[in-house]
């Protein structure tokens, strides 16, 4: 299976709209779910436990960045494009090569790990 890192994250007054690829696969008896383009993961006994424990580590930096007014910086730290269409801002991660070239874990795991990559759709409200 081919990885794609087109996701975006879109914002609308205090909503983030999140689509992006993650990364699945197992270490040593855990289940790990990173997402490269936000360097986050979460791992679990189960892969439902790696996903649940993913979705509270991207809860908490998207309420922390919301909190503290710096989104904008964080992402683009992550390689991330900021674009503005009235009052949307869409933010495009970095390219998949882009990607591997700069996060060793995510080079890792596609050098070492089997792996499957989903895509997954949410809506966070702060």
């Amino acid at each position: 299976m081919g990885l794609r890192a087109s996701g975006k994250l879109k914002t609308k007054k205090g909503v983030y709209e999140v689509s992006m690829p993650l990364v699945e696969f197992k270490e040593d008896d855990h289940f790990i779910v990173f997402a490269p383009s936000l360097d986050l993961s979460g791992y679990g006994k189960s892969a439902q436990e790696a996903k649940e424990s993913y979705l509270e580590a991207l809860d908490e930096f998207m309420r922390y960045t919301a909190n503290k007014g710096s989104l904008d910086k964080a992402l683009t730290e992550l390689g991330w494009q900021l674009k503005s269409k009235k009052s949307i801002k869409t933010y495009i991660p970095p390219n998949h090569s882009k990607l591997i070239d700069q996060n060793p874990t995510y080079h890792e795991i596609i050098d070492n790990k089997e792996y499957k990559v989903s895509r997954e759709n949410l809506e966070l409200a702060y």
